[in-house]
């Protein structure tokens, strides 16, 4: 993964930088520390009446002093070697969290998990009621369904005509309540039309002669209709999803 490699090499670099300068700090102090005590004992052991003791701690700072050449590098390759450990710490860190965060991603969002039966259900009862409640809209709005289920043969065209009209207005604002609709195609009908390649063969349906590819020159029988705006009504999970329109009863 380069995210993980760029970052490993900044990172190695400022945990480099920070330990050499926390490591050069502790060894100056050291080494300034002990180098005034090596001389300030070194003084006072050439005193005259110096006492023994004394004189011991003046070989045991002279002894220090020579051991320090030893020590600072030792100092300095423990720092290096506990920066190492801590880069590899931090990247193994990394490089897992990166690993966890692209098998997360590349799992689709809406993968669908195994529905238990009474999921499936309340699915199937929920995609019902949507489906019928156009219907039951219609139903309440223009009285569409009592409209179908009524024999016309008894009625002249007159009489007809006049309920449909009424019938049309009332389904229409139903209608127009939850979709607005549009053409397909901004050309009237009977008009001329180009049909350009790569089209849409869902919004355009070709009838008549086709043959060959695409343009093709035609006259537009029907412009089709397709939703510009969509209002989904919200449903109650309680009402049974096979009733339309309910029974209408006036208690006497």
């Amino acid at each position: 993964m380069e995210i993980v490699r760029l970052f490993s090499r900044r990172l190695l670099f400022w945990i480099i930088f920070f330990m050499g300068i926390t490591c050069a700090l502790i060894n100056s102090a050291l080494y300034l520390a002990m180098d005034y005590i090596v001389k300030k004992l070194s003084v006072l052991s050439q005193v005259a009446d110096a006492p023994p003791e004394l004189l011991i701690l003046n070989e045991s700072g002279a002894a220090a002093a020579a051991v320090n050449q030893f020590y600072l590098p030792a100092v300095i390759c423990l720092f290096l070697i506990t920066g190492l450990l801590l880069w590899l710490c931090l990247r193994m860190s990394l490089s897992k969290l990166m690993t966890d965060y692209e098998a997360r991603a590349a799992v689709p969002a809406d993968k669908p998990g195994k529905l238990s039966e009474f999921d499936i259900k309340e699915k199937e009862r929920a995609d019902k009621r949507l489906f019928l409640h156009l219907f039951s809209v219609l139903q309440r709005e223009g009285r569409l369904m009592d409209f179908f289920s009524e024999d016309i043969e008894e009625y002249d065209d007159e009489q007809i005509g006049a309920a449909v009209r009424n019938i049309h207005d009332n389904c229409k604002k139903a209608v127009d309540k939850y979709l607005t609709a549009a053409p397909v195609v901004e050309q009237e009908e009977d008009e001329d039309i180009l049909v350009e390649p790569g089209f849409d063969p869902n919004a355009v349906k070709l009838t008549g002669n086709v043959t060959g590819d695409p343009p093709f020159k035609g006259i537009v029988r029907h412009r089709g209709w397709k939703a510009e705006n969509l209002e989904l009504p919200s449903l109650s999970g309680s009402r049974d999803p096979e009733i339309i329109a309910p029974a209408e009863v006036e208690i006497l």
